[in-house]
């Protein structure tokens, strides 16, 4: 009995000596084998959470730039025990975006999203990606744009409102960050979601479980729902009601679609919305009401923080810049009165404006990196892209690379006349990636920040306050933001 007991624990013990030795293979033997052999230049990295605390996890823009100037334009980091190959290079950017695309064709994914994210086109692989983009990108036509147009127009209208009553005259300074994210959560509730709700308490309710899950989640914690689902769903309940109110939307959204559907069988038609046009994509591979519910929720992740920051900074950059600003205002009011609505056409027709939100775009890209994942060992000029490793492309670094953008700080919007866009590469500007994994969202992103630029300057002039910071202090979660807030003043024009 004894001997028996002594077999039984030396099995234990070998057993755990074995597990502790696998673990320390994978972990830390693996990540360092893989490295050495795609030979890159880069720094040396920590075990388990390799270099993500170099610079400081809400500093990842600065390490970009940081690495970018020791390291040259192609180096490899760890993100945890990921490989990352870190590519700067414009020409060999187009090679693995466009032209070696069937080896880089996904995002690389660190674990299964949460339903009903996992249902969303950033999340799908190969065919399932294919097929629901070729269903879904459609709606996003200049003629579906002009339906949803009225929309995009009456929330801009409500932006402007708010602005101008919580302004005193004096120069009272407005945190911009707040109205502008209002702004572009209820532009997705309604046409996203297709939210029609009279009853102002139910509106609230929806608006603030919106901002509960996408809104106000500690960056770390919202960086776990991508990264580790059941790890979020312990941490998760500690912290807030993000889960209660996942599951809310869902539910409100997936009501809305069956109702959509009743509709249609009766004959009832219904509003043109972008949740409309979607449930009636596609011919035979139409999407069902999970797919359906998918893709609204990636208007709201993909869409809440980057369209709410990209248009304060586009606010803070024409109150700090007076005279690009004018220049600006000049352009609407040669075209429309004080008084007279923008229409779609026209819209798209003003030059300068355009210049202003693509270089908006560059100094503050508020997806400052994307990923893709490596199928298959591939060589391309020389860099050897290991399976299994992440591909990362560092879009702040890029954006502010003083070889491709002299005076790289500088808010220049004329950087983006026709003549200067030749000159470079166009691999060079990537604020919504490139290839055929490029943002689909790109043309509504820019609707939606040119007609609330537009509508601003048209109605009011902004300044800068005593409050305002300058330079701005920038950080890094899910996206670029303004930790301190971007407060600005305006005076009615007219």
């Amino acid at each position: 009995m004894a001997w028996s007991s002594i077999l039984f624990v030396q099995i234990i013990l070998v057993c755990i000596v074995s597990s502790g030795f696998l673990l320390c293979y994978k972990l830390f033997i693996i990540p360092y084998v893989k490295m050495k052999k795609m030979n890159l230049k880069g720094p040396p990295f920590k075990p388990l959470i390799g270099n993500l605390l170099d610079y400081g996890i809400t500093k990842q823009h600065i390490a970009q730039i940081k690495l970018r100037e020791k390291y040259g334009d192609i180096y490899g980091t760890q993100f945890f025990q990921i490989p990352t190959i870190w590519i700067g290079d414009p020409d060999i950017l187009k090679m693995v975006m466009v032209k070696e695309f069937s080896n880089f064709p996904n995002r690389y994914s660190f674990a299964k999203a949460l339903n009903p994210l996992d249902k969303g086109l950033p999340e799908l692989k190969d065919q399932s990606w294919h097929r629901i983009r070729n269903v879904v990108l459609p709606t996003f036509s200049s003629s579906k744009l002009k339906l949803i147009y009225p929309y995009i127009c009456e929330m801009g209208n409500h932006l402007v409102e708010s602005l101008i009553s919580n302004a005193d005259g004096n120069g009272r300074a407005i945190e911009f960050c707040q109205p502008c994210s209002k702004f572009t959560i209820e532009i997705i509730l309604a046409t996203a979601f297709g939210i029609e709700i009279d009853n102002l308490a139910e509106k609230e309710k929806l608006t603030r479980a919106t901002n509960i899950v996408f809104g106000s989640q500690p960056s770390a914690l919202f960086l776990l729902l991508f990264t580790s689902v059941r790890l979020f769903k312990m941490i998760e309940p500690i912290f807030g009601e993000g889960l209660a109110s996942l599951e809310y939307i869902t539910k409100v959204t997936t009501k809305i679609i069956k109702q959509r559907r009743r509709n249609m069988e009766a004959g009832i038609e219904c509003r043109k919305d972008f949740l409309q046009q979607i449930i009636e994509a596609g011919d035979q591979d139409k999407l069902n009401d999970d797919e359906i519910v998918g893709q609204a929720f990636i208007f709201l992740t993909a869409g809440f923080h980057t369209i709410s920051n990209t248009l304060s900074f586009a606010c803070y950059l024409l109150a700090t810049n007076p005279d690009k600003q004018q220049k600006l205002y000049q352009e609407i009011e040669s075209i429309f009165s004080a008084d007279q609505d923008i229409d779609y056409d026209t819209l798209f027709e003003l030059s300068y404006l355009n210049m202003v939100v693509l270089e908006t775009m560059r100094i503050y890209p508020a997806g400052f990196f994307i990923n893709r994942d490596i199928k298959e060992d591939k060589t391309i000029n020389g860099i050897h892209f290991a399976k299994g490793a992440m591909l990362a492309v560092p879009i702040y670094a890029i954006h502010h690379n003083p070889k491709l953008w002299p005076d790289p700080d500088k808010f220049i919007p004329e950087r983006f006349t026709e003549e200067e866009k030749v000159k470079r590469h166009p691999f060079s500007y990537i604020p919504f990636g490139d290839g055929p994994r490029n943002c689909i969202g790109m043309r509504l992103a820019l609707l939606e920040v040119k007609l609330a630029v537009a509508k601003i300057v048209q109605k009011m002039e902004l300044l800068t306050t005593e409050k305002t910071e300058i330079p701005l202090e920038m950080e890094t979660g899910t996206n670029l933001t303004a930790p301190n807030g971007i407060y600005l003043a305006v005076r009615k024009r007219h």
